[in-house]
């Protein structure tokens, strides 16, 4: 095996030769330079030596690239340099990450950490201007070093000095990625931070207990109290803060700009995982997290509902994990609370599993113990008769005797190991064996129930003396019970034929007499059965029913049931325990069906002359029925499979008498037909259905109550956590807003029942007219749909009636599930209608309210004025609260009625021509809440520009302003500049439509240097000297000179400046240039100063100067510059004096005039230039500033003789005017 420090020459060679030809391709190949990381990693030894130097040089060479940048564009270089810099790192991080070799610890490892710690502060402070991927790799790759140098460090002699400077270093960049994480607005680069937190949160904490596993990580308590120079109470406020940091960093209204998915994931993660390293902190931290999930949850936050699920999936997924773990089962109680709160299906379906598994075990330890205690019994039998003496008399010997123990005890030992082997075979087959077992136990309970209703007939209670006293009293006694059990279990098992006698001699009469007769017995004994329930409630015991007492009554019907205690049935629909009553009320209905088959129905179709109505003689079967429908509708959850077995019993008949379920579409007018009896009954079941489902609804919404987290929120971001921990442990604690959990009840029925109509589906609608019950009525609607396709477009019409309402819960829960069957189903024609003409309606309605509301401000304005200061400053009041209400109610009118419009958009994108129409002929006011409305809908298009510029190219003309709205989102929302896709669509749209410049400035930030140096001129020759485009030019400026991390601006200030100057052309004039530079100097930061600095100007105008071609204009910004900034005279005197070295009077008319207005305005201190200025010259500059022949004149007088002689013309002329 080669040596560490001298790696072998192959393989060092192989490593070389491959970076080599990764390097060299262009651009470089990723998938080569992984592969040399993994190869390196196999092979540690490369790790170090030429090949650390060679990712030190990679990783070094890209810093600061983007300084000086004066094209524009690095995209050449960045994708050279880039992927080699982020293999260096990886490099890097492995190379003092990993396990070194013993002889290389004192000696090459000192200098590769102080490399390696230089370079990060190298590339975090030029993060600027260094490619954003490089700098996310290097908080990565520090983030892994830090607890590993904190490790070294402590296991280091603490005297050592190398190792003290590099944690003194590291300590320091720490702090840096801290600060980073409080202000950096990337959100890519938010998420490696807050990974950097959770590993100071992790090490800088202390075990929950002394003999806790650390899990191969540093922890508090592993440093000392005291050491020269790792501080441990100040690492220990690090790791607190550290804590409150990730709390403080969910997002909320602080910090919305960080409201990205992967961004929030991963903080949650962090949490969640700080949660299982340090379960101490369990509480603290699970009171944050759901008191931030009840904010996000509520009204008002700006989360989509798409980014909510992932969140709550999220959520519920993780803390589920960590409740599962065994080391987090001091703290089982407070995860359950939270898990209870969040709810979601992850957790009831894990609840719904431990209570199957735990029930399964008990009635397998049931089993075992009755299949040992029936063994037991059987060996005490065979004791009786001792096989050690025969029938002579004779005894064995004592060696006979222990032999025969011996022998015993080992068929004992046998018979055990088999008993084994018996109980997992019964555990195969449980079900059959535990149905059995449910009978046995039905009968015993019922037969023990009737003995109890007589008391005469129990026999004394015998004292436990006396039982104990007279064991054979017991045992006779229990031998007796079991054998009558066995034999009425016997009997009630019997499944053998069952023979009717024959009654085909019988006549009809004697038939229905029978049939009448047997009716009557039934109710006689329905009621009687009735009676005694009441008297005696038998109650359900363990199993099934028992389990869903624990489970919550929203949850869906897994285990068989409604409600709590309802009863699971067999197939052949006799209930499995204590369903005495419902199997009579079963048998009732069962005989009322065939009756109607029988009887009813040839009564109703040969003639209506007998009477079968509530006065006739089924007087009493009617009202026996009326009973048990009330009794389903008082208890409508525990009586729910007997409702199904009614309307499936009477279904029967329906289908028995009409097979072809002809008369269900004109249901006869008698209302004791089979099938208008059907469909009385299963309306009424269902009205109980849906008022029981919303009365449980509503009451779990009562039950949710989100909490103001203002107070807490700035609390946590603003004070200590101790200060917080104190105001949270004072405040009452509200509860938590779970997910959103459906009563599965009303969508059973649906499924369950054999047939529904339209109109009783419709009756779900009522569910949409609370919000508290919206969600339940539009998932049952859409999974009713889904799952039972007849009633689809009874469904399509409820959902696009309420997908209009003003309750906005409402409306979007019934957009979204009529959005899902958009362009899928067979009733997109009718979707689309729909949409457009609601659309129109709201225009409509908005349009009467602009009226009504300008009619109420023209009331107002044309009133009798008045005086009174107070009195006007009212009236402004009104006026301006009377705008704001007509603002209000034109946005709701245009929502309510088009949000599901612009919903449909975003399948068929074509439905935009609909705005872009209604919006040419609307009011001022109305088009204003058009802008408005559109924005979310551009927004969740943004990754996709294709999508939309087909459809936005074609907008009318005097839509103009509408589609420049619908850019701009597009390009704040695609990135930090706007993709290349979606600029190439804008300049070719620009090119074939001869667009307003404006839309250029939209999307400005994407632009090419040429790009945007061809527009300037057009952008500027926008501005009309009164103000009003100045917004759209400074816009422009701003986004041309704004530069991102990793992306350089399009134009330097500089060059702008110069582009300003150059690349107007024909399409601005001199007076809009100068007023563009005068736009460009007053331009400024957010504090208020000047966003380019006076050293641009001089940069620009020496650039100028020192053309071949020197536009006139550049005086003009020397002077705007000076009066503005209130600048020194002295460059204004350079510059003209390098224009006379380049004799400006040979540059045309406009540099002599702008020379001479220079001349006048910063005189007397540019008066020398004249003394040396061609005569020709000097008479044109006072041609075009008269004003100067005086000036120059008071100077010329002042010199001696001879240099008068060259102003002589203008003595002259001086003098011959006065």
């Amino acid at each position: 095996m080669p040596s560490h420090n001298t790696p072998d020459d192959a393989l060092l060679a192989n490593a070389k030769e491959l970076y080599r030809k990764a390097v060299h391709e262009v651009p470089p190949n990723r998938t080569l330079l992984d592969n040399l990381v993994d190869y390196l990693r196999c092979n540690q030894n490369l790790l170090y030596g030429p090949m650390f130097t060679t990712a030190y040089d990679a990783a070094q060479t890209i810093i600061g690239i983007l300084q000086g940048n004066e094209d524009g564009h690095a995209d050449d270089s960045l994708q050279i340099l880039t992927p080699p810099a982020v293999w260096g790192w990886a490099v890097m991080e492995d190379a003092v990450c990993l396990e070194l070799p013993t002889h290389l610890r004192q000696t090459e490892y000192p200098r590769m950490v102080e490399k390696f710690i230089d370079l990060a502060v190298s590339t975090l402070n030029s993060m600027d201007i260094t490619p954003g991927q490089v700098v996310r790799r290097t908080i990565q790759a520090v983030t892994r070093f830090w607890p590993i140098l904190v490790g070294i460090c402590l296991k280091e002699s603490p005297e050592n000095a190398i190792w003290k400077q590099h944690f003194e270093n590291m300590l320091a960049l720490a702090k840096r990625l801290v600060a980073l994480c409080r202000y950096s607005d990337d959100s890519a680069l938010q998420v490696h931070l807050v990974k950097f937190l959770e590993v100071e949160a992790v090490i800088f904490s202390p075990l929950p207990h002394p003999n806790a596993d650390s899990q191969g990580t540093v922890d508090l308590s592993k440093i000392p109290d005291i050491h020269p120079y790792i501080n441990k109470s100040d690492l220990g406020r690090r790791g607190e803060a550290a804590r409150v940091e990730l709390v403080h960093l969910l997002p909320n209204s602080d910090n919305l700009h960080l409201c990205n998915i992967s961004f929030i994931t991963g903080i949650v993660s962090s949490i969640i995982y700080l949660m299982n390293m340090r379960p101490q902190f369990c509480g603290q931290l699970l009171e944050k997290l759901t008191e931030w999930y009840a904010v996000i949850n509520s009204s008002g936050q700006t989360l989509t509902h798409s980014q909510l699920v992932i969140i709550g999936k999220t959520l519920r997924i993780m803390l589920l994990h960590l409740y599962t773990r065994k080391h987090m089962s001091g703290y089982a109680e407070e995860l359950e609370s939270t898990l209870d709160r969040i709810g979601g299906p992850d957790w009831a379906a894990w609840q719904e599993r431990q209570a199957r598994e735990k029930e399964r075990k008990e009635r397998q330890r049931i089993r075992d113990r009755e299949t040992l205690a029936r063994q037991q019994q059987g060996s005490r039998q065979q004791s009786r008769f001792p096989s050690g003496r025969d029938g002579s008399g004779q005894q064995e010997t004592g060696a006979q005797r222990h032999l025969s123990a011996m022998d015993r005890g080992g068929n004992r030992q046998q018979q055990q190991q088999q008993q084994q082997k018996r109980i997992s075979r019964f555990a195969e087959d449980e079900d059959e064996e535990y149905q059995s077992r449910m009978l046995e136990e039905n009968a015993k309970r019922v037969k023990l129930e009737n003995k109890a209703e007589d008391g005469s007939l129990l026999p004394a209670q015998p004292s436990p003396s006396a039982l104990s006293n007279n064991p054979a009293i017991v045992q006779q006694s229990v031998t007796e019970n079991d054998k009558e059990m066995e034999a009425e279990v016997r009997r009630a098992i019997n499944t053998g034929p069952f023979e009717l006698q024959v009654t085909l001699h019988l006549s009809a009469a004697e038939r229905e007499l029978l049939v009448v007769d047997a009716m009557k017995r039934i109710v006689a004994g329905s009621k009687a059965i009735e009676r005694f329930i009441a008297s005696n409630r038998v109650q359900s015991l363990g199993g099934v029913a028992g389990l869903a007492k624990k489970l919550d009554p929203l949850r869906p019907r897994a285990l068989g049931t409604t409600e709590l205690g309802a009863q699971p049935t067999l197939s052949n629909g006799l209930s499995t325990n204590a369903g005495v009553l419902e199997d009579s009320i079963l048998l009732l209905v069962r005989m009322i069906s065939n009756c109607y088959m029988i009887s009813f129905n040839p009564v109703l179709q040969e003639t209506n002359a007998e009477d079968i109505g509530p006065s006739s003689k089924w007087a009493d079967m009617h009202a026996c029925i009326e009973s048990v429908l009330e009794e389903i509708k008082q208890s409508t959850r525990s009586r729910y499979g007997l409702a199904i077995l009614l309307l499936y019993e009477i279904w029967l008949a329906v289908t028995g008498t009409d097979p072809q379920l002809q008369q269900m579409k004109n249901i006869p007018e008698n209302k004791y037909s089979i099938q208008a009896l059907y469909m009385r009954w299963c309306e009424q079941i269902f009205d109980a259905v849906i008022k029981c489902s919303i009365e449980t609804m509503q009451a779990h919404s009562q039950a949710q109550v989100v909490p103001d987290m203002s107070s807490s929120t700035s609390a946590g971001a603003g004070a200590g956590a101790g200060a917080t921990g104190a105001a949270v442990a004072n405040a009452a604690v509200p509860a938590v807003p779970a997910a959103p959990v459906i009563d599965r009840l009303a969508l059973d029925f649906i499924l369950d029942v054999p047939y529904l109509s339209d109109v009783h589906f419709k009756k779900l609608e009522q569910c949409l007219r609370s919000p508290a019950t919206a969600a339940l009525g539009f998932w049952t609607i859409e999974k009713a749909m889904d799952m039972r396709p007849p009633l689809f477009k009874a469904g399509i019409n409820s959902l696009l009636t309420f997908s209009v309402s003003h309750d906005r819960v409402t409306r979007i829960g019934c957009i979204r599930a009529v959005k899902k069957y958009f362009t899928t189903s067979q009733e997109s024609g009718l979707i689309e209608k729909f949409a457009q003409t609601s659309f129109k309606r709201g225009v409509q309605n908005a349009e009467a309210t602009m009226v009504k509301i300008k009619d109420d401000i023209t009331k107002i304005r044309t009133a009798e004025p008045t005086v009174d200061q107070e009195a006007a400053a009212q009236r402004e009041a009104d006026l301006a609260k009377l705008k704001l209400k007509g603002d209000q109610e034109i946005d709701m009118e245009l929502a309510t009625h088009g949000e599901i419009l612009l919903a449909l958009c975003t399948r068929k994108m074509e439905l935009l021509s609909v705005v872009f129409d209604a919006y040419v002929p609307a009011s001022t006011p109305v088009r204003l809440g058009f802008v408005r409305l559109i924005g979310p809908l551009i927004k969740s298009v943004s990754g996709t520009p294709a999508k939309i510029l087909p459809a936005l190219s074609n907008f009318p003309l005097g839509a103009e302003t509408l589609a420049i709205k619908v850019i701009k989102v597009l390009a704040l929302e695609s990135a930090a500049v706007p993709s290349k896709e979606l600029v190439q669509g804008i300049l070719e749209m620009q090119a074939q439509r001869s667009l307003d410049p404006r839309f250029i400035v939209a999307v400005a930030m994407g632009l090419k240097k040429t790009e945007a140096l061809e527009w300037i001129g057009k952008v500027v020759g926008l501005l009309d000297g009164n103000g009003q485009r100045n917004a759209i030019v400074r816009d422009f400026f701003s986004q041309l000179t704004t530069s991102f991390p990793g992306r350089p601006s399009v134009l330097s200030p500089t060059e702008l400046l110069v582009a300003l100057h150059n690349n107007l052309g024909s399409d601005a004039t001199n007076a809009q240039a100068i007023e563009a530079i005068t736009l460009y100097e007053s331009m400024t930061k957010e504090n208020g100063t000047k966003l380019f600095s006076s050293e641009v100007f001089n940069a620009a105008l020496n650039q100028l100067v020192s053309q071949e071609t020197i536009p006139p204009l550049m005086l003009r910004t020397a002077e705007i510059q000076y009066k503005k900034r209130n600048g020194s005279v002295g460059p204004i005197i350079s510059l003209l004096i390098k224009l006379k070295e380049k004799e400006f009077w040979k540059l045309g008319e406009n540099m002599v005039r702008e020379f001479a207005h220079t001349l006048l305005e910063f005189q007397p201190g540019t008066l020398a230039l004249v003394k040396s200025l061609p005569k020709l010259t000097m008479k044109k500059i006072v041609a075009f500033e008269p004003e100067l022949s005086q000036i120059i004149y008071k100077y010329v007088i002042k010199m001696n003789h001879k240099d008068q002689d060259h102003f002589r013309w203008l003595i002259k002329s001086v003098a011959k005017s006065a």
